[in-house]
């Protein structure tokens, strides 16, 4: 291999490692701010469990990103009586 070669996999690898842990880290932020959400929601006395298009509409986060992140989440779980209903684990 010449050294155009490994210099093209090295930053391939580099720009593909960076996009993953960007994703990573953008599904992080987003499952705790709706984690945080839940949580404090349960504490208010309101419902335990709270629809997609409520839970985008006090977090600011779009209702197909957070049925996105809740559905890979491992640390909520949707509510089996309410379709598209999550609450915290």
């Amino acid at each position: 291999m010449n050294s155009e070669t490994i210099i093209a996999l090295v930053v391939l690898v580099a720009a593909l490692a960076h996009i993953a842990l960007y994703r990573w880290v953008k599904f992080k932020i987003h499952e705790g701010v709706i984690l945080q959400f839940l949580r404090d929601a349960g504490e208010a006395g309101a419902p335990d469990h709270h629809h997609v298009d409520a839970i985008a509409a006090h977090t600011a986060i779009g209702a197909p990103r957070v049925d996105f992140v809740c559905r890979k989440s491992t640390r909520i779980e949707s509510d089996p009586q309410v379709e598209n209903s999550w609450r915290a684990n």
